[in-house]
C-alpha cells in the first residue's frame, strides 16, 4: 500500500471500527505492510481482518475494471 492508501485505510477503519487510536492503527499498518508474517496480538486481529477485507475489495474492483475494459 502506498502512504496515501494507508492513510485512507486508517481513516476508514477509524470511522467504521474505531477500537484503536488512528496513530496505533497507522503504526501497525506501516509495520504490517513491510512484513506480512509479523506476529500480532489478539487486540490487533480486527486491524488485520480489516486489512484483508480492504485488499480483497481493491482486488475485486480492479478485476471488475479489467473485465469491462
Amino acid at each position: 500500500m502506498t502512504q496515501e492508501e494507508q492513510a485512507a485505510f486508517v481513516e476508514a477503519y477509524s470511522k467504521n471500527v474505531a477500537h484503536h487510536s488512528k496513530k496505533f492503527v497507522a503504526d501497525f499498518v506501516a509495520r504490517y505492510e513491510t512484513d506480512e508474517n509479523m506476529d500480532y496480538s489478539f487486540e490487533q486481529t480486527s486491524i488485520v481482518d480489516a486489512l484483508f477485507m480492504w485488499h480483497d475489495a481493491i482486488k475485486w474492483k480492479l478485476e471488475q475494471q479489467m473485465g469491462k475494459a
